[in-house]
């Protein structure tokens, strides 16, 4: 089972010229007729007084939390099981058909491996697509994937070729979702936009970063390699715009005044303000000169607010 470069793009499944179902995305479909097995769907350019069966997608009730009923339009994802027919649900996976997620093994067979994808169906990673043996319970980055010739979806952990082959659509200094996945000597393993994958350096980060949750983040750089640099912070004049809010915030939090100053630690300062001492010089310098705030000398030395 092998993954095509090309698949990258939207794949789609066209039906008597009018039903467009996106196969491992999610869709907007309308419920066409209800049975005692479960619903029946269709996409909403279709009538659902007068279509073909073919184009149906089956909805089982165990996939749905939701109360449907006839001309409702929903929205679901779509697959394809493994009798070849086409399942909607209305859980939402990890990741879609060319996107990535951190995902846990759940069972390991000589043929593969299964990870928890969020939905009841668990996503299948064959033998051939683990870029090293996975192991149960274990975490790892996936990129789903869209099998050529079955519309089958799977999961692939060899990601090389199409980190290699991303076509950005983004540019340095747009922000950007950014999810760390995981931690290296260099910093945090990141998803970008659930599409990309990056870094996010230790020398850059200034405060606490848990896997798995998603962060607003700024491009720094797109490398010829497909990689991103990203940071968590804004650059510039935002970011120190952003600094002086953050110091005039922690002042009045601390009863107008602290024992931060030009000297204190970078270690204090990150612990306190979660930011660099270069950004907490440049933005105390600013708001002195703004007369926003006092710098205190001798024994006491730190900063006061101006009142």
């Amino acid at each position: 089972m092998n993954c095509s470069v090309i698949e990258v793009q939207v794949i789609f499944i066209f039906k008597n010229g009018n039903n467009v179902i996106e196969i491992g995305k999610i869709n907007r479909m309308i419920v066409a007729r209800e049975t005692k097995h479960g619903f029946y769907l269709v996409s909403t350019d279709v009538d659902i007084d007068d279509y073909d069966e073919e184009e149906e997608v089956f909805l089982p009730p165990s996939l749905t939390h939701l109360k449907v009923r006839r001309g409702q339009e929903i929205t679901v994802f779509v697959y394809v099981d493994t009798k070849d027919k086409l399942i909607a649900t209305t859980e939402t996976p990890f990741a879609q058909v060319g996107e990535y997620a951190d995902m846990r093994v759940v069972a390991v067979e000589e043929f593969g491996a299964f990870f928890d994808w969020g939905i009841d169906k668990d996503l299948l990673v064959p033998g051939n697509e683990q870029k090293v043996k996975v192991k149960k319970h274990e975490r790892y980055l996936v990129r789903v994937c869209l099998e050529e010739g079955t519309d089958r979806v799977y999961g692939t952990t060899k990601l090389g070729k199409y980190i290699e082959s991303s076509v950005f659509d983004f540019e340095e200094k747009d922000k950007v979702t950014v999810v760390p996945v995981k931690i290296t000597d260099l910093g945090y393993k990141v998803v970008i936009n659930k599409r990309f994958v990056g870094m996010i350096y230790n020398n850059e980060i200034f405060q606490e970063i848990l896997l798995n949750r998603p962060y607003e983040g700024i491009v720094k750089k797109i490398r010829t390699d497909g990689l991103v640099d990203v940071a968590l912070q804004a650059h510039g004049v935002q970011n120190l715009e952003d600094s002086k809010e953050k110091v005039l915030q922690y002042l009045k939090d601390s009863g107008g005044q602290c024992d931060l100053h030009d000297k204190s630690s970078p270690e204090e300062i990150k612990r306190a303000l979660s930011m660099s001492k270069n950004t907490f010089k440049s933005a105390i310098g600013m708001l002195f000169k703004d007369k926003k705030i006092e710098i205190l000398k001798g024994p006491n030395k730190g900063i006061k607010l101006i009142n």
